[in-house]
């Protein structure tokens, strides 16, 4: 709850930094085009190689902004050097992660220059151990107690900042660093505490059975089923404030640029946003609340990735360069839905959650698990608009409890995945149910 001048002066800390961030990443641009010549095989004798310099690092470019303070200081002016520090540290965690990645080997995008409104977050490295303080609450000894003391933290060059001290902090820990970050309805301060004394977290050693096991498959009508038939209704909270949202945004864009009203109906929109946000957030948290208080050690989920699932579609052309349909109309509206349900955030919510509670999470392969009946491991392929799996078996369930009971097969070993047969759908739909799967081995099968 910082007061008006201690606001004015962390928006320009974010000013500031936000400019620093981009000269970091042009400087890196700069190197990276510079330092490269197009070499051919031909011209291999006649073509001039330009001369390496060197590269920019965090330290290269932490000492350069101590000469170029003097160049640039209303750049630098004000603003803590740690504070700066770490925002070049941060422009170099974002080059390593897009050519090296990270320890997985997942390398991310290529990082982008930011405007002011999408640089919110500084980050202070070091803070004092008794940068925490409490003042005794005058109303606390009216009302018997009920309400909390007024809690200050020292953060330099900042002075006292008053905060609402919500969450108390555990004996023994001390604080070692501290994010500010400016959201729609304030600023809120996330603090790093360090207890050596605390063991590392290890996954448990579990073995799957078809006992202490569970099969989980996520989805757009329900929000999750369960191999044993239970199911998670999706809440859709963006999807139910479309309207509201599309309202707002018209009003908005019908006042006057850089007007007064036009920021506060942007303030507004941006409240609902963050509004929904944490709904969506609490929503995940309940949900995987209730799936770990279950009997089940192991919870097999699907392998999924969000973000491939809601790219766009790519465009087509004809034989003048003209734009055909491309099916991305009906594909923008299943994106939204994907996004809306935020599946990869609930499942790093229930792996921390089980993991807390000695609990296992396994992700396995989801390829055709909906489309192989569980029963007799017959391939029955359906479209999505089809809800039920009927199989010539007999069996008639739910598609989704039929992906989840083959999600549970597939983690332990039962029922291997199989990849999608590459043929056309007109044929696919012909030997729908001429295809029986059971007694093929399966490192061997190709389909054509």
């Amino acid at each position: 709850m910082p007061n008006k001048y201690q606001v004015y002066q962390l928006n320009e800390w974010l000013y500031k930094l936000c400019r620093i961030h981009n000269l970091m990443l042009e400087e890196r641009f700069n190197w990276w085009e510079c330092n490269r010549t197009p070499v051919n095989a031909c011209p291999i004798f006649v073509t001039h190689l330009s001369k390496l310099k060197d590269q920019p690092t965090y330290y290269s470019q932490k000492r350069a902004t101590h000469w170029s303070r003097e160049s640039n200081k209303d750049l630098y002016k004000g603003v803590h050097s740690q504070v700066i520090q770490e925002a070049i540290k941060r422009v170099e965690d974002t080059f390593n992660r897009f050519i090296k990645g990270d320890l997985n080997g997942k390398r991310s995008g290529k990082p982008r220059f930011k405007s002011v409104r999408r640089y919110r977050t500084l980050s202070i490295p070091q803070l004092k151990a008794d940068c925490l303080s409490f003042a005794v609450n005058p109303q606390r000894r009216k009302n018997g107690g009920t309400r909390r003391d007024i809690a200050y933290i020292n953060l330099p060059k900042v002075s006292q900042v008053k905060l609402i001290y919500h969450r108390p902090i555990p004996e023994g820990f001390a604080i070692k660093a501290a994010l500010l970050s400016r959201c729609a309805d304030g600023w809120y301060i996330t603090l790093t505490l360090e207890d050596k004394s605390v063991p590392s977290l290890k996954p448990p050693e579990l073995e799957a059975t078809e006992e202490n096991s569970i099969g989980l498959d996520v989805g757009l009508e329900k929000f999750w089923t369960a191999s044993d038939g239970e199911i998670e209704p999706i809440q859709q909270h963006y999807r139910k404030s479309e309207a509201k949202l599309a309202k707002l945004a018209n009003r908005k864009d019908g006042k006057p640029h850089k007007s007064a009203s036009r920021r506060k109906l942007a303030k507004k929109i941006s409240k609902h946003h963050q509004k929904l946000q944490r709904k969506r957030k609490q929503f995940h948290y309940e949900s995987a609340t209730k799936l770990v208080n279950r009997d089940e050690q192991v919870f097999f989920v699907e392998e999924i990735k969000p973000g491939n699932l809601s790219r766009k579609n790519k465009p087509k052309q004809d034989k003048d360069g003209k734009y055909l349909p491309n099916g991305q109309s009906a594909k923008s509206g299943l994106n939204k839905s994907i996004n809306d349900a935020g599946w990869g955030q609930f499942l790093s919510i229930l792996n921390y959650k089980a993991a807390k509670a000695g609990k296992l999470v396994v992700k396995v392969k989801p390829h055709n698990t909906s489309q192989v009946c569980s029963c007799c491991d017959r391939l029955v392929q359906k479209d999505l608009s089809i809800r039920v799996h009927e199989c010539l078996c007999g069996l008639i369930w739910d598609r989704d409890r039929n992906a989840a009971v083959n999600i549970k097969r597939v983690g332990l070993g039962i029922f291997p995945t199989i990849k999608r047969p590459k043929r056309s759908r007109r044929a696919a739909t012909k030997e729908a149910h001429t295809i029986p799967l059971t007694g093929i081995v399966w490192e061997d099968v190709t389909f054509v």
